[in-house]
């Protein structure tokens, strides 16, 4: 082990459960390409890069690859030099046509600015202009700057993300069609980040950037290849084509050439979650920086709020957070301070993880386990990259034991495929509004998606929909109301069906943007009332306000901050109707039943808590408006495992135990085990409904693991596939971890019991509702149901039914009146259309508008099958 990495543990005493070696590596060297060295770079080769003519070996198979055309895909290590081979390509095939262009994606801002200053050098190196390589981002505000850009850049950096915004918004340009006349290269740096919903949107947007320069060229032939790079992937090939439709050649790990200093990983005893995990990384960081000579480091927590609280409590100017959300120039400031060496470390969440080369880190902290042995590799490639290096993992004894593995088991197993589900409809719709624009734009034939490019199935019908008059139905309406006039503004490609809100310092009138936040985040960490903490400043939750034309959270600097933690409840409802199961998958047994299901999800905050202190915010109100539940509802699939056995199902607080770690278990593996994102997918034992033709009717005998993601991305259909060999890792767990087991060995045995008897089964099938003549099937009055309000739900209770002509039309129209919580005087009305069920506390039933009747809609349905 490294000197200070032993001096580090003996002075912080520190107990190290389990290490890992991996030793130093020698290069292996392979001939670059005959077409290369004898072609415009040969000088720049012999003199600055490979004055023998060899490159490490997969960088020459790389490019062998590249100069006969094919599609390559890199797949090595990190901090092996995949850069170099599509940098070369790109600028050798760049001075052999003057005219070509290449585009070049990079999936951060951070990592875009990180690699901009590196290629502007190589090009000035071989004789270009610094001006030959541009970046266009979201930092680059005027449409002239970006125009000029990328008129006069043979090299194009950009985020997706503006070329979703932008670029693709302009297709019709003359200055964006001889852009795609002459781009010849799209560049794909660390392709494993595509997945989940960025990477779906990302697949959708790439199949309409080749389909439009399709269009532009007319039938011309000119070449156009794809290189993509990733470090820690499976299966890279299946990945890429999944992306974006095309075949693929593969350099894997095995072709890695390149050296490698050696790297100490450490299991290091220590807690894993909230003040006590966040206290235990400031020491350590006490610790480094106490050391002997300067030892730089960079520390990983998956708490975009323990960031700030970590940076906050060692109050050194030489140590930053970093994170999403902040504002381009204070991102710039950290990244050019990491560059230049003024910083000692920073404390960040996975936004640096990828690609950021710092030469000189020698430390890596991670607090509690990764979330995915991919995310772990790219951690672990921050640090040690010129001189060797120590990685800790900050976690308890048991922390990898409890998912059936140890800290070797977990480094050395196979990394996880990146996972791509491109059957989100709410994606693909978005995609389409799209798509439908640009096919305008460019005179395309509208009654189909444009040929040349494979489209994932169903997307045919979804443009359908999609168009206007299409008869799009209803699930589609808010997806719709987002997309608005602009879809490609108003549809961003790292989440679907979600506001997201500015952050402000100040009052309404003059307030100062100094961020921004999503809906799910906002709920868990900027709810009213919260202390938030931002770039280390500790700021008030004054409001959340949504006006016609403007979405923000308010927030006024705090004097005396406290610690708050948010009050969150979720409440999910679970459709086992033929509709409700996704494609028939069910297994049954005589008492109980596992289903990959349809289900609705309902997230709020209910208030916040100072200490041992809980603040509601239906007491707060009364004072303070502002003090307002809020609420995040969403569609998406998930796995129902129902249970109807006594030692599991019921309100005994045992067996409430027993499904709550049963859920914990279940979602821990399948995170682990599929590599997903902390916020892609969840899971709960309580609070649980199935939803019948009267309504959600409460279960108790079930657990529920789901998509966080609007729509669903099947996430953890796996579940459903291969249920019994969780349950084996669950049992597993249990005898490595003993009575640390999430779930205990007896548990775990009957659960292996129950399960082996599930077979295959017929999907339920629902009864038909037949309302009588001259009745309605309505909300009951009383009924707690949400409307959308300029993009946000609001939850509001039913006092009435309202059948009747309101426009003058003829014809009488459904409305409900409801109560307004800005006024006890003054009621509110909504069409029937526009009420969204969520939650529990709702169920239907039939009224007769001319006799003022109501009858249960359970007694109907009973006594009509009767």
């Amino acid at each position: 082990m490294v000197e200070f990495a032993w001096q580090l543990i003996n002075e912080r005493n520190l107990s190290v459960l389990e290490s890992i070696a991996i030793p130093a590596r020698q290069e292996e060297r392979s001939p670059l390409p005959i077409e290369i060295m004898q072609g415009p770079l040969s000088d720049f080769l012999r003199a600055k890069v490979a004055p023998d003519a060899t490159l490490w070996k997969h960088q020459s198979l790389g490019l062998h690859h590249l100069c006969a055309g094919e599609n390559v895909v890199v797949a090595t290590g990190t901090a092996s030099g995949k850069s170099l081979i599509f940098q070369l390509y790109a600028l050798h095939r760049i001075l052999h046509d003057r005219e070509a262009k290449a585009l070049v994606f990079y999936p951060l801002k951070a990592l875009s600015a990180d690699q901009f200053e590196r290629w502007q050098r190589l090009a000035v190196t071989i004789g270009l202009t610094e001006a030959d390589v541009v970046r266009i981002d979201g930092d680059m505000k005027l449409p002239t700057e970006r125009t000029d850009a990328i008129e006069r850049g043979r090299i194009i950096l950009m985020t997706p993300d503006v070329c979703q915004a932008w670029l693709m918004s302009h297709v019709g340009s003359s200055m964006i069609r001889r852009f795609l006349e002459r781009l010849f290269l799209l560049i794909l740096d660390e392709a494993h980040v595509y997945e989940s919903v960025f990477g779906s949107n990302v697949a959708f947007l790439l199949r309409r950037l080749i389909a439009a320069r399709r269009r532009v060229l007319r039938g011309t032939q000119r070449q156009f290849q794809v290189i993509a790079a990733t470090a820690t992937i499976a299966e890279p090939a299946e990945h890429l084509t999944r992306l974006t439709g095309l075949n693929y050649r593969v350099i894997e790990e095995k072709d890695n050439g390149s050296p490698q200093q050696e790297r100490v990983l450490l299991h290091v005893d220590g807690p894993e979650y909230g003040a006590a995990a966040e206290g235990a990384v400031k020491d350590l960081i006490v610790g480094i920086l106490a050391l002997p000579g300067r030892h730089r480091f960079i520390s990983f927590h998956d708490s975009r709020q323990g960031i700030e609280r970590i940076v906050r409590a060692l109050d050194k100017p030489e140590i930053l957070p970093y994170r999403s959300g902040y504002e381009a120039d204070d991102r710039r400031r950290i990244e050019v301070a990491l560059r230049d060496g003024s910083l000692s470390g920073v404390v960040a969440t996975s936004a640096l993880e990828l690609g950021i080369d710092i030469a000189d880190m020698d430390i890596g902290i991670n607090v509690g386990v990764p979330q995915s042995r991919k995310s772990f590799r790219q951690r672990i490639g921050r640090i040690g990259r010129t001189t060797p290096g120590t990685f800790l993992v900050l976690a308890g004894p048991n922390a990898f034991k409890r998912f059936g593995e140890t800290f070797r088991d977990y480094y050395a197993s196979s990394v996880e495929p990146s996972h791509l589900y491109l059957g989100n409809r709410y994606i693909q719709f978005a995609h389409a509004r799209c798509l439908l624009d640009e096919m305008e734009i460019l005179d395309v034939d509208k009654s189909g998606p444009p040929a040349g490019v494979k489209w994932p199935d169903g997307f045919d019908e979804i443009l359908r929909f999609a168009k206007p008059g299409g008869g799009r139905p209803r699930i589609f309406d808010f997806i719709a109301q987002i997309g608005s006039d602009n879809p490609h503004l108003n549809y961003p490609l790292r989440q679907v069906g979600e506001a997201s809100f500015e952050l402000k310092e100040g009052s309404r009138e003059i307030a100062k943007r100094i961020g921004t936040i999503a809906t799910n985040q906002a709920i868990r960490e900027a709810y009213p009332g919260a202390i938030y903490l931002h770039l280390g400043c500790a700021y008030k939750v004054l409001e959340w306000y949504t006006g016609s034309y403007d979405r923000f959270i308010r927030l006024s600097v705090a004097q005396n901050p406290v610690i708050t933690r948010p009050i969150l409840r979720k409440t999910v409802t679970v459709d086992l109707s033929p509709d409700g199961i996704v494609e028939h998958r069910i297994k049954r047994c005589a008492t109980g039943l596992v289903a990959e299901v349809h289900l609705q999800v309902n997230e709020s905050v209910e208030g916040y808590t100072i200490g041992n202190k809980s603040f509601l915010y239906r007491v707060l109100r009364a004072e303070n408006p502002a003090m307002s539940r809020k609420q995040r509802d969403f569609r998406t699939t998930g796995v129902l495992i129902k249970i109807e056995q006594p030692w599991f199902a019921g309100t005994d607080p045992r067996n409430r135990n027993i499904r709550a770690s049963v859920c914990e278990g279940l979602l821990g593996l399948i995170s682990r085990d599929r590599s997903i994102a902390p916020q892609d997918v969840d899971a709960t034992s309580t609070n649980i409904a199935l939803l019948t033709d009267a309504g959600p009717r409460r279960v108790t005998d079930a657990v529920v693991v789901y998509d966080s993601v609007y729509g669903g991305l099947r996430l953890t259909e796996e579940l459903f596939s291969q249920f019994e060999r969780y349950i084996g890792q669950l049992d597993r767990a249990a005898d490595l971890a003993g009575p640390d087991a999430i779930v205990s060995d007896e548990i775990t045995a009957r659960l292996r019991t129950w399960a082996s008897g599930l077979v295959e089964s017929d999907i339920p099938t629902r009864s038909e509702i037949q309302v009588p003549d001259g009745f309605l099937q309505i909300y009951k009055p009383g009924s707690i149901v949400s409307v959308f309000l300029n993009g946000v739900i609001y939850e509001r209770e039913i006092i009435e039914a309202i059948h009747k002509d309101f426009f003058g039309t003829g014809y009488k129209q459904l409305f409900y009146r409801y109560r307004n919580p800005r006024s006890d005087s003054v009621d509110a009305f909504a069409p029937h259309d526009q009420i969204q069920p969520t939650g529990h506390n709702w169920s239907w039933i039939l009224w007769n508008p001319d006799t003022g009747e109501y009858r249960d809609l359970e007694e109907e349905i009973t006594t009509r099958s009767e």
